[in-house]
């Protein structure tokens, strides 16, 4: 079943007021909406460009119909499914600009959500700040305007995912939130720990975005920040936790990267558990990009350290570890 076909079946039809909703944005209410979302100039031009033949389209202006009801629908349901699709970067301008113009649908009623939780301008700036961040992303690796990983956008514009300086984080239910980590502690583990670790326990998923500050200042200032901007605005009577599953949770990356390493003390920061997922496809998605991680490793040249120890364990045949890490958030 193609992408497209995959997110109908998903998404249902919309109603005829939703779709409608959509084609009345004009290309003046569109320029409006954009300016409150930091795009480069060209990229700017060339959803405008595009804008009319996309509204004027019954695929797609249904489709974005049919996004904006379950972006608002799902708003506040921390506990609702993440449709995690391959990008629309072959299915013509209007499916490579798709989530620009979602989230150019959304960003006046985002920015309602956030107001209503009180959250800092600072932080509804930098969690707005992902829909450029990932349009970059996609830009190094495709030389094109578009969105990478653009089905992160539906959990970001559902308001569960704040950036907080140099970091994401999502709110979820341990075991069921579509991006809560996997795998956790046994049953048995988990009630020994008590509150914090049970399945329903909520908690708060970090994650690490692109071309970000990890040095030790920059994320002291991120713990503390967060703690008092996301204490307040999603409080918790009980312990909680922040999890980070992620590649740079590798144990191996200590002695590959030494202990000044910005990714071994920012792994350091947790204490990881056992259980985890030998992995090849994430960590070349991240540590290599789309392009690479698809074409295959064979004719890349590393960069960077990180680059060369991951590479060097791929190209021997190894896998490398998917790791999760915890540690007291309130």
């Amino acid at each position: 079943m193609s992408t497209l076909a995959t997110m109908r079946s998903f998404l249902g039809d919309p109603a005829p007021t939703s779709v409608e909703r959509v084609r009345s944005l004009d290309a003046r209410g569109l320029s409006s909406r954009l300016t409150t979302l930091a795009l480069d100039e060209a990229v700017r031009d060339e959803l405008l460009a595009h804008w009319d033949e996309t509204r004027a389209s019954p695929r797609w202006a249904s489709l974005l119909a049919s996004l904006v009801e379950c972006v608002e629908r799902d708003r506040g349901n921390i506990d609702a499914p993440i449709p995690i699709w391959p990008d629309l970067n072959d299915d013509g301008p209007s499916g490579r600009l798709l989530y620009y113009y979602l989230f150019a649908l959304q960003v006046e009623e985002l920015a309602a959500y956030h107001d209503s939780l009180g959250l800092p301008e600072d932080v509804h700036r930098d969690t707005l700040g992902a829909l450029a961040r990932h349009g970059e992303t996609h830009r190094r690796q495709h030389a094109s305007v578009g969105v990478d990983a653009g089905w992160w956008m539906l959990p970001i514009l559902r308001g569960e995912l704040m950036q907080v300086r140099s970091l994401k984080f999502h709110r979820v239910h341990l075991e069921r939130g579509t991006l809560a980590p996997r795998p956790w502690l046994d049953e048995a583990s988990a009630r020994s720990r008590g509150a914090g670790f049970l399945p329903g326990d909520e908690s708060l998923g970090v994650h690490i975005p692109a071309r970000i500050d990890l040095s030790p200042a920059a994320l002291d200032a991120t713990w503390e920040r967060a703690r008092e901007v996301l204490g307040r605005v999603w409080p918790h009577p009980s312990r909680r936790l922040a999890t980070c599953q992620s590649w740079m949770m590798d144990e191996r990356l200590v002695a590959a990267l030494g202990p000044t390493s910005n990714i071994v003390r920012f792994q350091q920061r947790f204490e990881l558990i056992d259980p985890y997922e030998d992995d090849v496809t994430t960590v070349a998605y991240f540590v290599f990009g789309a392009a690479a991680a698809a074409a295959g490793l064979a004719h890349v040249t590393p960069t960077s350290r990180v680059q060369r120890v991951v590479l060097e364990t791929l190209r021997d045949g190894g896998t490398w570890h998917n790791r999760t890490g915890w540690l007291d958030f309130d």
